[in-house]
Parts: C-alpha cells; structure tokens; sequence
C-alpha cells in the first residue's frame, strides 16, 4: 500500500505525507466490495465522564452481528490515547503503531471516522482514526483507542450506519502484515 500526495509547495498549506511501502507481495489494486442491504442509521449522545468503547459496544450489543461505520460529529475528551504509525527496525514489517501518546486536558474533536467489525468469535472491535485539538490549540491525530476515550465536558455526538447483512471481519493481509477489517456477509 502506498500513501501519496502532491510534494509541499510554498505558500499553499500541503503537507508532504510520508510513503509507505510494505514488505509483503502488493495486491493492487486493492478493491473489496459486498453490496449490503438497506442499514440501520444511529445516533448517539454520550454524555460527561462516558468511557466511550464500552458505552459503544453496550449500544452495538442490541443490533447483533454486524458490521458499520461511523463519524465523530463534535463534542470533547478529557482523557484520550491515540498511536501513530512509525518506523521499525522489522523487514517483515517496516511499520507499525508506535506507543500510545496521551493527551489529559481540554480536548475539542475536529473529526474522526469509525468503523465497526469483529474478530472470528464475534468480538465487537472498534477502529477509529481521529484529528483534536488540546487545550494549547495544538493539533493532534491517528489511531484513537476508543477504549480509553473519557468524554469531557462537551457530550460526544457519533454517527453510526450500521449494515443490515455484512459485517467488517479480521483476517490478516498479505503486503501490510497488519490484521485488517474485511468486509464479510452475514446472515
């Protein structure tokens, strides 16, 4: 998988991203497709205090086995941990998360994309990538870990769709090396 971008030019505000190239045999174009039935549209309010990954998986606990995805809409956090991806020293797998980084404090979400699956046993997993703002205006972002997530004194406003017939499955992906979210019928 590569991840490009037009190179940083004077004056426009781009950011060079950085390329990925993974060690393992590339499937490009990398194209998975499973056509869902109408879904179910969701939206949840968590108030003050929530830790959010198990509110969220109590809420998804009603629906059953499937899969979605979802937005963070607005709202705030008083304690997060998220992870960035870096450069290891493995040939096998040249990237990977590095250690969470902690935020505490007054942190404003600006967006965050959610996507809901499962392990073989059904496990509810959640996987989000989100960008925030701490109380200093730095901007931060990645792999937020949902479970760590205690909303601030803003509710936390998300989005969820969830699919009537299909759900986001983990299997494990030739080039990246990373177990990845599948999209799988289901009954």
């Amino acid at each position: 998988m590569k991840l490009s971008t037009k190179p940083a030019e004077a004056g426009t505000g781009f950011v060079a991203v950085r390329k990925f190239l993974h060690a393992g045999q590339p499937s490009y174009p990398r194209t998975l497709d499973l056509e869902a039935d109408p879904a179910e549209e969701l939206r949840i309010t968590l108030p003050p205090a929530t830790l959010v990954g198990p509110a969220l998986r109590r809420v998804l606990a009603r629906y059953g086995q499937r899969g979605g995805v979802g937005r963070l809409c607005g709202g705030s956090a008083r304690r997060l941990h998220y992870h960035r991806i870096e450069t290891t020293e493995d040939p096998d797998r040249p990237y990977d998360y590095g250690p969470p980084h902690v935020l505490e404090g007054v942190i404003s979400f600006v967006t965050g994309a959610i996507t809901v699956g499962q392990n073989a046993d059904g496990k509810i997993l959640l996987h989000c990538h989100s960008g925030f703002i701490n109380g200093d205006g730095a901007l931060h972002g990645g792999h937020l870990l949902l479970d760590t997530v205690e909303v601030g004194d803003d509710p936390l406003i998300i989005r969820l769709c969830l699919f009537s017939r299909g759900a986001f499955v983990v299997n494990s992906d030739e080039e990246t090396h990373f177990s990845l979210l599948h999209p799988t019928p289901m009954e």
